[in-house]
């Protein structure tokens, strides 16, 4: 037996339900994620950070650091830019399920949206990667000479989230040459 999928389906009320949850999921984690990112980068002690970005240091080593208090506040802003650019993706996203939550399922909005939430979670992932780099050259910069680090890490969840937001770009381009296609045959209707 086939389902038949037509626009009735996509305006079910069920339907129109879970992409207003969807919403407000993304608007919730878009504030969350970020308040608790900072709540983490501001209590978690320098050899914490530095062991998260990709430097373990040995108990003298760590005894020897020298971390001074704009070193620190650097490293928390560092650390917060990736997590406001998935916070942005995340109000994309959020706008984008508002529009399906109102039947909006094709428009040049639509497409904004979900190109901006790819463009978010991209940009999340390579702020991260240069970050995280960054913050263990800052918070190593005061550190006796060799003892200094700099630290980069590129792993398959980084590849695989690239990956995903490269696909949701591609498919609201896509969906962005259906809205023109679209909107060129009304004018002929």
């Amino acid at each position: 037996m086939k389902n038949a999928f037509t626009a009735s389906t996509l305006t079910r009320p069920d339907v129109q339900r879970l992409n207003s949850a969807f919403a407000w999921v993304c608007a919730l984690l878009a504030v969350a994620l970020p308040l608790a990112v900072f709540y983490q980068l501001v209590t978690t002690p320098t050899e914490g950070l530095l062991l998260r970005s990709g430097v373990s240091l040995s108990a003298l080593q760590a005894a020897m650091l020298d971390v001074e208090l704009w070193q620190r506040a650097l490293a928390v802003l560092l650390g917060m830019v990736p997590v406001c650019c998935a916070s942005y993706g995340l109000v994309c996203a959020m706008r984008c399920f508002s529009g399906f939550s109102q039947a909006e399922y094709f428009s040049v909005r639509t497409v904004r949206y979900l190109r901006g939430f790819a463009a978010g979670i991209f940009a999340s992932v390579v702020t991260g990667l240069f970050a995280s780099t960054l913050i263990s050259v800052v918070l190593t910069a005061g550190a006796p000479a060799g003892q200094k680090a700099l630290s980069f890490g590129l792993g398959s969840n980084e590849l695989l989230t690239l990956l995903f937001a490269g696909m949701v770009w591609q498919i609201a381009a896509v969906m962005g040459k259906a809205v023109a296609l679209a909107e060129e045959n009304a004018q002929f209707i």
